[in-house]
């Protein structure tokens, strides 16, 4: 039987709804056959069904299985623009801008893979005019992209997601050297509070 099917070779090729049904999927693997990973990768992926995956040959198997797993390897710099259908969308250009509304509505759901589509229609909205590489985008709108960003390149979400944390790891390595810097100094304070009073004398040993 021949079986003609699409396999994604990079992270740019696959959606973002399929990506958490990966994830959803793949969440406990302790009790995951080799074989059934195959299967699943290819139902979720390449749109197979079991019966059709049966009728390929294991070393395809492998070959597909093996090209999917180097696009989910991927680890994608932040994308700041991306097309779905004729619609531009375009990352936050200045965060410190961020409503705390929107704020919230990104804390609230991008630590969750079955909503992070609702993070990303925050984070990434239509261009409204762009000039060059500078760009502005559409006023936040609430649920009005939720559906049209399950279809937006997983590449793009995964970037913005890289992109936070190792922002937030750049602030704890300033927020922890700080933290020290001021125990260390409230320390010291206490110290000398306490040769004060104690009549700054010295203690033989």
């Amino acid at each position: 039987m021949k079986v003609n099917l699409r396999v994604p070779t990079t992270l740019a090729d696959i959606p973002l709804h399929q990506y958490q049904r990966f994830i959803k999927t793949f969440e406990n693997t302790d009790d995951m056959t080799e074989a059934y990973a195959g299967t699943k990768m290819l139902e979720i992926f390449c749109g197979l069904k079991t019966d059709e995956t049966l009728q390929l040959k294991v070393k395809d198997l492998k070959t597909i299985t093996n090209k999917l797993n180097i696009a989910l390897s991927e680890k994608p710099l932040l994308i700041t623009r991306f097309k779905i259908g004729g619609t531009e969308f375009g990352f936050v250009p200045q965060l410190d801008d961020l409503t705390f509304g929107e704020f919230v509505d990104i804390e609230n759901n991008i630590g969750d893979w079955d909503n992070m589509h609702k993070a990303m229609s925050v984070l990434y909205r239509p261009i409204t005019e762009r000039i060059d590489s500078q760009y502005q985008i559409e006023e936040y709108r609430g649920d009005s992209w939720h559906d049209a960003m399950l279809n937006m390149p997983a590449a793009v979400a995964i970037s913005a997601i890289n992109f936070f944390f190792l922002l937030e790891n750049d602030l704890l390595k300033v927020t922890l050297p700080y933290s020290s810097e001021a125990t260390t100094d409230k320390a010291q304070d206490q110290k000398l509070t306490t040769l004060t009073d104690n009549g700054g004398g010295t203690t033989a040993l």
